[in-house]
């Protein structure tokens, strides 16, 4: 990887973990296209996690087409993260007590607010995985004019 594509990375995923919340798109197998705002944690491969219901319309859409988009933006600094991937049910995995634990404290770290999921019945709470194929970063924020320096694939390790 170059000197240039290390820095884009880096930059890339401060900015994911930087922030607590995204818009998922999934696909339904009736209801067509969906987004929803999910609070999320990341690591250091782009891997995304994060909480749902199991009856919601959200899990519904991604159990019926893991394939799934997510959106990071900023509209004060005109940035953005897109990733596409493959969302996975991890409910019964051995490893996540410690991604929901990590999920909870995003979603209680609003001292005003609580995120409705705190609210419902563990039992029904999935943690789900996404998996990267593809993430793009879009930094607008230095750009005088054009796009040439933008756009920037970041490579899946």
């Amino acid at each position: 990887m170059t000197e240039e594509m290390d820095n884009v990375r880096k930059d890339a995923l401060a900015f994911l973990k930087r922030h607590k919340t995204g818009v998922l798109a999934t696909r339904g197998e009736a209801v067509g296209p969906h987004a929803s705002m999910v609070y999320y944690t990341a690591d250091d491969d782009f891997n995304i996690y994060f909480v749902t219901l199991e009856n919601s319309r959200k899990f519904k859409a991604l159990s019926a087409h893991p394939q799934v988009a997510f959106v990071v933006a900023t509209p004060d600094v005109p940035q953005t993260l897109q990733i596409e991937g493959m969302a996975v049910d991890i409910t019964t995995d051995t490893q996540v007590a410690q991604k929901k634990d990590e999920i909870m404290q995003v979603l209680n770290s609003n001292p005003n607010f609580y995120a409705p999921i705190t609210k419902m019945d563990p039992s029904e709470v999935v943690v789900v995985w996404l998996r990267p194929t593809w993430v793009r970063w879009s930094d607008f924020a230095f750009e005088e004019s054009g796009n040439q320096h933008v756009f920037k694939e970041i490579p899946i390790r």
